[in-house]
């Protein structure tokens, strides 16, 4: 798979995944959401609001950018998940502004964080030419 099909498809993948995780949170169901469905992720307001810009940008690096720009967008967003992963360390309800989280969503923000910033790296270091 070329870099930039990799770049595309992985910031696709997680922007229609964190758009999904943003609207389903406004609804009650069992895998994210309001803390008395009692989900496995918790989340309110706020932190979906987040996950829809966040998911947005993904969408914007995925199908906004070539090249370079492309990958250096997806380690800037990776590098923004990793931040938040430090920051919901210091503070798991991220000073006062979302619902305390889980270890699960410690697990899910290192995880975006640290692959979105591995894929941005490779598809830089690539020796097959990217459109610029």
């Amino acid at each position: 798979m070329r870099p930039d099909a990799l770049v595309r498809a992985w910031m696709g993948f997680i922007g229609i995944t964190l758009l999904a995780v943003g609207l389903l949170g406004f609804i009650g169901n069992p895998i994210v959401g309001d803390p008395a469905n009692n989900p496995i992720f918790i989340t309110g307001t706020n932190h979906n609001i987040v996950h829809l810009l966040t998911g947005a940008l993904a969408l914007f690096v995925a199908f906004g950018l070539t090249g370079a720009r492309q990958a250096s967008g997806t380690i800037g967003f990776g590098a923004l998940y990793l931040i938040v992963f430090v920051a919901l360390i210091v503070s798991p309800d991220l000073f006062g502004l979302l619902h305390k989280v889980s270890v699960a969503d410690h697990v899910l923000h290192l995880g975006v964080g640290a692959v979105s910033v591995a894929i941005g790296f490779m598809a830089r270091g690539s020796e097959s030419p990217m459109r610029a």
